[in-house]
C-alpha cells in the first residue's frame, strides 16, 4: 500500500492502539475473574460486571468511530473543506473501421448486476471505464440525470460542444486534502471518487458489442 500522506500514520497508529485495547480488555477481564475466585471465592460479582462492561463499551465506540471514518465516510456528504475537486477536460479522438466509426466502444458485463464497460481514446492514450463512475450523453442535451449529480459549470460544457462538436469527456476527481482530520480514516491524499462524463454527438458513434 502506497503511503498517500504522512497523515495517515495517525489512522495506523489509532488502529494499532484499538488492537492493543481489545487485547487489554481480554487480559484484564480474565485477571479479575482469577482474583475474585482466588480472594472472594466467587466467579461474579456485579462490580466486576460493570467494570468489563464499561471497558467493552469504550472499546465498542471507539470502533465504530474508526471503522465509520475508514470505511463508510460518504465523500458527496463531506464538508468541502475536507476535500479537493478538479476537473479535466479532453476531445475524444475518433476510431476509423471499415463498417462504422466510432468514438467509444461498450461491452456489457454479465452477473446479477452486469455493468457496462467504456473504451474511449484520448490524445495521450487509451482509457477504459465503467457504469458505475461514468456515463454517455449523446443528443441535445450534454448532461443526463446521472451526471447531474455532480457540479459541472454548465457554460464551459456548452463551449467544449462547440469546441470539439460534442466529442469530448470531462473528468471530475475529487480527493482527500493531506489533513489530520483525513489522517485518522487513513484517506489523507487518496483519491476519494472519480467520474467520467463522456459526451458523443448521436448514439451512430457509440459501438455497442454484440450488437
Amino acid at each position: 500500500m502506497i503511503m498517500k500522506s504522512a497523515w495517515n500514520l495517525v489512522g495506523m497508529a489509532l488502529w494499532l492502539l484499538l488492537i492493543i485495547y481489545f487485547a487489554y480488555i481480554i487480559h484484564d477481564m480474565r485477571a479479575r475473574r482469577l482474583r475474585l475466585i482466588v480472594t472472594e471465592k466467587k466467579s461474579f460479582t456485579w462490580h466486576n460486571f460493570w467494570i468489563s462492561f464499561g471497558e467493552l463499551v469504550v472499546f465498542l465506540l471507539f470502533l465504530w468511530g474508526m471503522a465509520y471514518s475508514t470505511f463508510f465516510l460518504d465523500v458527496k456528504k463531506m464538508d468541502q473543506s475536507r476535500i479537493t475537486t478538479s476537473y479535466a477536460y479532453k476531445p475524444l479522438i475518433i476510431r476509423y473501421r471499415a463498417d462504422q466509426s466510432d468514438y467509444v466502444m461498450v461491452r456489457t458485463g454479465n452477473g446479477r448486476k452486469p455493468i457496462q464497460n467504456y473504451t474511449y481514446y484520448v490524445d495521450g492514450g487509451k482509457y477504459l471505464v465503467n457504469s458505475t463512475n461514468a456515463t454517455i450523453v449523446y443528443g441535445k442535451s450534454n448532461l443526463n440525470v446521472q451526471a447531474e449529480t455532480y457540479k459541472w459549470n454548465k457554460e464551459w460544457l456548452d463551449h467544449l460542444d462547440t469546441r470539439y462538436q460534442h466529442a469530448w469527456v470531462a473528468t471530475v476527481t475529487t480527493t482527500y486534502k493531506k489533513n489530520l482530520f483525513n489522517g485518522i480514516g487513513l484517506h489523507a491524499g487518496r483519491q476519494a471518487d472519480r467520474f467520467s462524463l463522456i459526451r458523443i454527438p448521436d448514439k451512430s458513434f457509440m459501438y455497442v458489442v454484440g450488437d
